[in-house]
């Protein structure tokens, strides 16, 4: 109960910030926020949203991202950030061990324990992207500069935090390749093969909201991916179905998968 009362708020704020966005002719920008709330905004009808609307977390495929209506442009539906990104209330940080001969093996629980551990409230901050010998940060430029001067510690580890530019210099995600056959391009099909998992043991996954392809929640297992989708498995992980072969002897599927470490 107290979900679906969470829920409503939710949707009823984004309601109000896209009509402030169409009466102001104006841009108005979410927090950041999560995949299930990026799949409640998605459930949304257009009706309810007035204004185009764009979402951008700082990183190329980042999962949590701010929601952006453009009351300043004509139109409907999602369009690209890149023409509001100087506009765009999200900045990088860059985090680097203070000495990295002695710098421990820190993971992205580490690093987000220690920034909320400052008081810093998690729809503040988006991705915690782990590069070799670096991380990178997107959250609110209001707090940019508190967490570069008190974010000194991870665990054990002395770090510095500064100020970035732009994302354009955030590596991509790491990942893995797959390649498997599949009997369809239905989305309960490709998360078994993705997760080397029968697909009665993940049956409850897709039904439960525990999927999401490009941000939006599937229920229905019988979904068919297309090339470029990136799903989302709470528990389990994130791949993008990257590229469809030629069919086999016994009319299966080849396909290739990027499965993110």
């Amino acid at each position: 109960m107290e979900e679906r009362k969470d829920e409503l708020i939710f949707v009823r704020h984004i309601e109000e910030l896209a009509k402030s966005a169409y009466y102001k002719g104006i841009n108005v920008y979410t927090n950041f926020v999560g995949l299930a709330e990026r799949g409640l905004f998605y459930g949304m009808k257009q009706e309810q949203l007035f204004v185009p609307y764009s979402v951008y977390g700082g990183f190329a495929d980042a999962e949590r991202v701010k929601i952006g209506f453009h009351g300043s442009v004509e139109g409907h539906g999602e369009i690209s950030p890149d023409a509001f990104l100087d506009d765009y209330p999200v900045c990088t940080i860059k985090i680097c061990p203070a000495n990295a001969k002695f710098a421990e093996n820190l993971t992205h629980r580490d690093y987000l324990g220690a920034i909320l551990n400052l008081g810093i409230d998690r729809s503040a901050t988006g991705d915690i992207r782990l590069a070799e010998d670096v991380v990178y940060l997107s959250c609110d430029p209001v707090i940019g500069n508190f967490l570069c001067e008190n974010l000194t510690r991870i665990r054990h580890t002395n770090v510095h935090a500064v100020l970035s530019e732009r994302a354009a210099q955030v590596p991509s995600r790491a990942f893995v390749q797959i390649n498997a056959n599949v009997a369809s391009l239905r989305l309960d099909a490709v998360i078994g093969a993705a997760f080397h998992a029968s697909r009665s043991s993940i049956s409850g996954l897709i039904p439960g909201g525990k999927v999401f392809v490009n941000g939006r929640e599937i229920l229905q297992g019988s979904y068919m991916l297309k090339i470029g989708d990136v799903v989302s498995v709470r528990g389990y992980g994130k791949f993008c179905f990257a590229a469809q072969g030629n069919m086999t002897k016994k009319g299966r599927l080849n396909i290739t998968l990027e499965k993110y470490t």
